[in-house]
């Protein structure tokens, strides 16, 4: 099985790769990448248990707690706290996480 996400595969079909990478080589950043991606789209109730695997591969990776940290707060308070100043570090994570993708 080749060690590199083929391009030409469906975002699905991309995510199952990319685990399927992670059971051979629980290194592979460009696995984790992917997997991130995917965990970022979704509702952090979903994406938890893969965060706390992610940590816990990478312990003491500050770019991982970050995005975990970053995901689980704004989905749990941007809508219950109308603030300015949380908005805007929102869409600071936005444009930091999301802006470099194509469909961005």
């Amino acid at each position: 099985m080749s060690i590199y996400i083929r391009e030409d595969l469906t975002r699905n079909e991309k995510i199952q790769q990319a685990r399927r990478i992670l059971n051979e080589n629980k290194h592979s950043l460009d696995a984790w990448s992917i997997l991130i991606q995917d965990a970022q789209d979704k509702k952090i109730t979903e994406s938890r248990e893969f965060y706390e695997s992610l940590i816990t591969q990478f312990p003491t990776c500050g770019k991982f707690w970050k995005i975990y940290i970053e995901s689980e707060l704004f989905q749990r308070c941007l809508i219950k706290v109308l603030n300015i100043d949380l908005w805007k570090c929102y869409l600071n994570y936005v444009r930091d996480t999301k802006g470099k993708l194509s469909s961005f």
